[in-house]
C-alpha cells in the first residue's frame, strides 16, 4: 500500500485535471453539434489523456531528477513530484514507469479503435501527445530547454486536449467554434505554467532551462502574469461580442473575476515573492483553469 501511494504522489493526479477537463469541454462540443454523447467513448479518452499525462510526470522527474536536488523553492505544484530526490523512487524505475504509463495509453487507444471502431487518428493524437509530453524534458528536442516549453504546454492543454475529446465523438474533421473556445483554455494555461516556473527559476538556470522566468527574471513573469489575466477576461468579452459564447455562458466565466482579480493583486504586491504568496497564486490560478473549464462544459451540455 505504500509503495502504491508513492507511485501515485509521483503520477502527481490532481494537476492532470488541467488536462482531462478540456477533452470533456472538446466531447461536450460535439454533443452540441450532433445531440449524441458515446459514454464508452467518452472514458476511453480520459484514460488515454490521463496515463498520456502520467507519462509526462514520470518523465519530467526521470529528466530533472539533478535538478530537483537543486531546487529548495518548491512547492505543492512546481519542483516535480520529489520521490526521486527523497530516495523514494529510483532513476530506472522512474523510467520503467514512464514506458508501463505510455503502454497502457497506447493500450486504450487501441482498444477504442478496435471495440468501439474508433478512427485510427486516435493512436496517432495518442503517440503525438506522448511525444510531446516525454519530449518536453528528454533528449533529444528538451523542449524546456530551448524556450519553446511553455509555448507547446499551452497548445497540448487547450486545443490538442480539447481536439482530442471532440475527434473521439465525432471523427478527425475540425469544429471552428471549438478553436475559439480554446483561447480562453490556453490563456489560463499559460498562466498555469508561467506562475508553477517560478519557484524553480534558481534550479532551472543553473540547469540550463530556458523558461520565462529563467530568461526574463521574476519581477517580469509576475507583470507578464498579471497582464495575462487581464488578457483572459478581455478574450471572454470578445469572445462574446462576437457570439462565439452566449450570455449565459459569458456569466458564468465572469463568476470567476473574483479570482482573478484577487490574483492580479497578488502578483503585484510588495510580497508577491513571498512562498506563501506564490503557493497561494498557484492554487488560485489552478482553481481559474478549473473554473473554465467546467463553466465551459456546463454551458455546452445544457445548450
Amino acid at each position: 500500500m505504500n509503495k502504491i501511494m508513492i507511485w501515485l504522489k509521483a503520477a502527481r493526479l490532481r494537476l492532470h485535471i488541467l488536462g482531462m477537463l478540456p477533452v470533456l469541454v472538446g466531447s461536450l462540443i460535439a454533443l452540441q453539434k450532433t445531440g449524441i454523447f458515446r459514454v464508452s467513448n467518452f472514458i476511453l479518452s480520459e484514460l488515454i489523456t490521463l496515463f498520456v499525462l502520467v507519462a509526462t510526470a514520470f518523465a519530467n522527474d526521470y529528466a530533472d531528477a539533478e535538478t530537483d536536488k537543486l531546487n529548495k523553492s518548491f512547492n505543492d505544484f512546481s519542483g516535480g513530484s520529489r520521490v526521486i530526490p527523497s530516495g523514494l523512487i529510483s532513476k530506472k524505475q522512474m523510467l520503467t514507469g514512464t514506458i508501463v504509463s505510455s503502454l497502457i495509453s497506447i493500450t486504450f487507444s487501441l482498444i477504442f479503435i478496435v471495440l468501439l471502431r474508433g478512427h485510427p487518428a486516435i493512436l496517432i493524437l495518442n503517440l503525438f501527445g506522448l511525444f510531446i509530453g516525454i519530449e518536453y524534458s528528454l533528449p533529444p528536442l528538451q523542449i524546456n530547454y530551448r524556450g519553446l516549453g511553455e509555448l507547446f504546454v499551452v497548445f497540448m492543454y487547450s486545443f490538442f486536449c480539447l481536439y482530442f475529446g471532440y475527434m473521439t465523438q465525432r471523427g478527425p474533421e475540425l469544429d471552428i467554434n471549438g478553436l475559439f473556445l480554446s483561447i480562453p483554455l490556453a490563456i489560463s494555461m499559460f498562466l498555469m505554467i508561467l506562475i508553477t516556473e517560478v519557484p524553480d527559476t534558481e534550479s532551472d538556470r543553473l540547469s540550463g532551462k530556458k523558461t520565462i522566468p529563467t530568461i526574463f527574471g521574476r519581477e517580469v513573469s509576475f507583470l507578464i502574469y498579471s497582464l495575462g489575466v487581464i488578457t483572459l477576461y478581455l478574450t471572454i468579452f470578445i469572445l462574446f461580442f462576437t457570439d462565439t459564447i452566449g450570455k449565459l455562458t459569458v456569466f458564468s466565466l465572469l463568476l470567476s473575476l473574483p479570482l482573478g482579480f484577487y490574483s492580479v493583486i497578488i502578483s503585484t504586491s510588495r510580497n508577491k515573492t513571498s512562498p506563501k504568496n506564490i503557493s497561494l497564486l498557484c492554487m488560485l490560478t489552478l482553481l481559474l483553469n478549473v473554473w473554465i473549464d467546467i463553466a465551459l462544459s456546463i454551458n455546452l451540455a445544457i445548450s
